[in-house]
């Protein structure tokens, strides 16, 4: 009989040789198996390169890279506008290789790039993209790129300086308040772009949605900026910046609205003439002004010039300047005001006047007075028609004033024509009477003073 060996299992997964009182191990059969997977590896890497060795793979999402460096673009100065569109791009790519090298490949091992060997200027090009090994060392051929180009936007990068305005349509005065100005901090901007776009850009404008109605000045902050070119014409942009400014202050200027009553004075005019019955026609009797003056009167009456009642003829006209105080501004538009004279229902005649109708005015004392001019001739004399009609010589005189007589001499002064009956006439042009001054002798002095 043969003998049967006993074998005892112990608790602890060990088996116990009773014949030879040894003890075996699993660790024995994992090595065994670690082996085995080995070996069957090598088996397979074998078999695939003896009955597979060239095999064709699709690698998705990868990445399409652009870079000018060492291209004639860059030697040009160009720049690619829409590189954040294209970093984002990738690309699908079927390759064919040995599947000993290509067999793991993923998106990191492909390089995908656009071409840019062919730019030498600025415009908008559809350029192939090239794929090529990360590994230099690996023969993989590119079967397919999906997509296989891109579009591509090149230019110079220039940098232009232009004026800041603002557009707040809301933003209005209350009664009796003008919104005078809106002043924008910074009030120039310095913007950056390609140089086509930037060329066109005359302007820069901020926007402001809020709505109010303001009475003194106010600063708003705004953010919104759009530009625009030499016709008003908005150009719209994503690659124009202006690095240097966050946000802008748009302060908002409000002025007085006030009215000036326009009004003009007649010198050389005598003491009789009637200066109302001129037929005097003002161009603009009220003037709208702004005022920075926030407290100033809604009307004043403002004294523009002086009309020489000699010089008028009712067809001559005179200009004088709108005048203006600190801080007001002229809204009307019409910086002159003009003053002509309605000559209908006027008319003139010539007449002479002799010394016996000279009348003398501010005599100085103890002064005798003679006049050398005996006549004068071919005065004309304007008025009304039906005045001038019944007009006689003998209703006229002229006044010869003397206030500026201090010493004794012969003196030209200029004589004004007027009628003590009539008080709508006035003589034209220049009229003048000579008058000599001398001391009153000394019988004739004493007894003028007991008269």
């Amino acid at each position: 009989m043969e003998k049967i060996e006993a074998r005892t299992k112990r608790a602890d997964g060990q088996i116990n040789d009773k014949k030879t009182g040894k003890r075996k191990k699993h660790g024995t059969d994992f090595a065994l198996r670690i082996v085995s997977i080995i070996i069957a590896v090598i088996i397979w890497f074998a078999l695939s390169i003896t009955y597979y060795p060239t095999i064709t793979r699709t690698i998705t999402n990868v990445p399409v890279t652009i870079s000018l460096a060492g291209t004639q673009a860059e030697e040009k100065g160009l720049s690619v506008l829409n590189k954040d569109q294209l970093s984002e791009m990738t690309v699908d790519v079927e390759i064919k290789g040995m599947n000993y090298e290509i067999g793991g490949y993923t998106s990191a091992d492909l390089m995908a790039e656009v071409d840019l060997g062919n730019v030498t200027k600025d415009g908008t090009y559809d350029l192939d993209i090239d794929v090529r090994s990360a590994h230099a060392a690996d023969k993989v051929s590119i079967v397919s790129v999906s997509p296989d180009s891109v579009s591509v936007t090149l230019d110079k990068i220039t940098q232009k300086t232009v004026p800041v305005t603002c557009d707040a349509p809301y933003i209005t005065a209350e009664d009796g308040f003008t919104l005078r100005e809106i002043k924008v901090d910074p009030s120039e901007l310095k913007i950056e772009g390609p140089q086509k776009e930037i060329d066109r850009i005359t302007k820069a404008v901020v926007s402001i949605s809020e709505s109010a109605r303001i009475t003194d000045e106010t600063v708003l902050e705004a953010r919104e900026v759009s530009f625009y070119d030499d016709d008003d014409k908005l150009i719209e942009s994503d690659s124009v910046t202006f690095p240097e400014v966050k946000s802008f202050k748009a302060d908002f200027l409000v002025y007085k609205k006030k009215t000036l009553n326009i009004g003009v004075t007649v010198e050389n005019a005598p003491s009789y003439f009637a200066k109302d019955s001129l037929p005097m026609v003002i161009s603009e009797k009220k003037v709208s002004v702004a005022s920075a003056e926030l407290d100033s009167e809604e009307e004043q009456t403002v004294i523009v010039g002086s009309v020489d009642l000699t010089a008028i003829d009712l067809e001559n006209k005179f200009s004088f300047e709108i005048p203006l105080g600190p801080g007001e501004v002229n809204m009307s538009g019409e910086d002159f005001i003009t003053v002509s004279f309605n000559s209908e229902g006027y008319d003139s005649k010539k007449f002479n006047i002799t010394s016996d109708h000279f009348v003398l005015v501010n005599k100085p004392s103890g002064k005798e007075i003679e006049f050398e001019t005996k006549k004068l001739s071919s005065v004309t004399v304007y008025g009304p028609e039906d005045i001038i009609s019944k007009l006689s010589s003998d209703d006229l005189y002229c006044e010869i004033d003397l206030a500026s007589v201090k010493s004794n001499g012969s003196f030209t002064k200029n004589a004004l024509v007027y009628s003590p009956k009539y008080n709508s006439i006035w003589g034209y042009g220049t009229n003048e009477v000579q008058v000599v001054v001398d001391d009153i002798p000394a019988d004739e002095s004493s007894q003028e003073s007991e008269e």
